[in-house]
Order: C-alpha cells, then structure tokens, then sequence
C-alpha cells in the first residue's frame, strides 16, 4: 500500500485530512508536534510520530524510513512560535535552514522546509489535492444575507487584504464603513479579530483572502468554529472568504454556529462583483 506523509499542526483540519487520506486507500504517516496538534490524531488510524517543534532531521528520517515521497502540510502553527526561543528544540538540520534564512516571512520560511524536503526526494503536496471538499464555495453559505452597506465593506476589505497578502503580512483585515480597524500580522486570524474587538466597534466585517501569489502547498487560509466564536466576542458580524482557496474546517459545524449567531459568511471571488 502506498503511503503520504501528514505534517500535522493544529486544529481539526489534520484530522480530516488524514481521514481523506486514508479513505484514498494510503497509509498515512502523521508527523505530529508536542504542544500543538491535537491528540485526536492518535484515533485516526494513522502512525504517528511525536516531535518538537524544529526536529527537521528527525521528521525527515521518520518519513525516510517510512518511504514517504509525498507529504501534504495540513494545521497552522502560528509563526509567533518560531520566534518564541524557548519553544524551539532545532535540530541540526533545522540550524542549518535557519541560517540559510533571508528573512522570517511565511514565505520564506515554509519554502526553505519545502527546499530540504526536496534534497531527500520528498514532495510537499498542494492540500487541495487531499482536501478539496474543504474548500468554500462562492456565494452566501449561511442564512443571513450580507446589508449593501456590509457588501461595500466586504469589496473594500478584499482591496485591503489582497493588498496586505502581495507583502506577505497576513491574510486578514476587519473594516468597518470602509475603514481598516485591525490587520492580521504574526497573531494570526483569531487573535486579530479579538483585537478588533478590543476598540469596541461593533458590527464589523472580517474579510480574508488567499495572498496574490498563494502557495497551496502550505499557509493555505483556514477558516473553522473558533474564527465564529471570536466573531461573537468581538461583534463581528460578517465573515468574507475567498473562494476556492479558504479552507472551511468542521463546515457544518462552522455555519450552524454562524447561523445561530446571526453571522453571514459568505465565499467571494478575488475579483470581480461580490454577489
């Protein structure tokens, strides 16, 4: 039986993309990290190895040893966590990459793993090939309609997010009457919009898009309960997604909760008319 690798973060996604995989009729090999990707993992059916954060020569045996040639990255882990020394256990191969660094941009960063990845043969996967049923739809995906003063909002965000997304900042930004009220940077999506709700204007409008030039082989945006929880928290009350290339994780779920919060989420495209 062949085998693909899952480089698994955190949240409920790896779990469903191990699910997917396995359903293909692979084995799956799931590379999991202390501290960060959830225990479920261990009741997929998937064998897991366990490792900390910066142990690149041991993942990259793991998967040698396993004849993994293929592997898909599936779950964020924010990159304030890179920056954060002492949760760092690198390795000497992972020294190495860290040297070899221009900057610490997603980008750069995700793309210098992919780069040893390749030095043994393994090939990072784009995840839409494993999660395609994941991703959103275009149009309104729940039972609240977007306002035409919310659609203006939403039109003006995807400017500002895309905008945001070509310097490689963050795939995020809340706006309200055509203002920018917070910008996704290292705290990633639900961190932001708790920080919106911090200045105590209600009724915004999240709005998160795919960077310009996205590399679905990994950063790819996610989206799931707890981006509809912190909504409710901070009073937003629209979730604008790109189509097609935002990840929706526990979907059911994800619009039940948004429907009972009389949140609309909507899926538009990174051009042209809204709705």
């Amino acid at each position: 039986m062949a085998s693909i690798g899952v480089i698994a973060g955190t949240g409920d996604l790896p779990i469903r993309v191990v699910r997917d995989v396995t359903e293909q009729g692979y084995e799956t090999i799931a590379l999991a990290f202390e501290g960060f990707t959830s225990l479920e993992i261990e009741k997929t059916g998937a064998r897991v190895y366990w490792l900390k954060l910066g142990q690149l020569g041991k993942a990259i045996d793991c998967l040698k040893e396993n004849g993994i040639t293929r592997v898909v990255m599936a779950g964020k882990i924010d990159k304030s966590n890179l920056l954060q020394l002492w949760r760092l256990r690198p390795d000497r191969r992972a020294l190495g990459v860290i040297r070899r660094l221009a900057d610490w941009r997603d980008d750069t960063v995700l793309a210098g793993i992919a780069d040893e990845l390749a030095i043994e043969g393994i090939k990072i996967d784009n995840i839409t090939l494993w999660a395609s049923g994941l991703m959103a739809r275009q149009g309104i995906l729940t039972r609240k309609d977007p306002t035409k003063h919310q659609i203006e909002d939403i039109g003006f965000g995807r400017e500002m997010a895309l905008a945001i997304g070509a310097l490689d900042i963050g795939q995020t930004v809340v706006v309200k009457n055509r203002a920018v009220l917070v910008v996704e940077a290292i705290e990633g999506t639900d961190k932001a919009i708790l920080r919106a709700g911090e200045l105590n204007i209600p009724n915004s409008v999240v709005v998160k898009m795919a960077k310009p030039k996205q590399d679905m082989r990994f950063d790819v945006p996610g989206v799931g309960p707890s981006t509809i929880k912190n909504m409710m928290v901070a009073g937003a009350r629209v979730l604008a997604i790109e189509t097609g290339k935002t990840m929706i994780a526990n979907h059911e779920e994800t619009i039940n909760l948004a429907d009972r919060a009389k949140i609309c989420v909507i899926g538009i495209p990174a051009s042209g008319p809204i709705i």
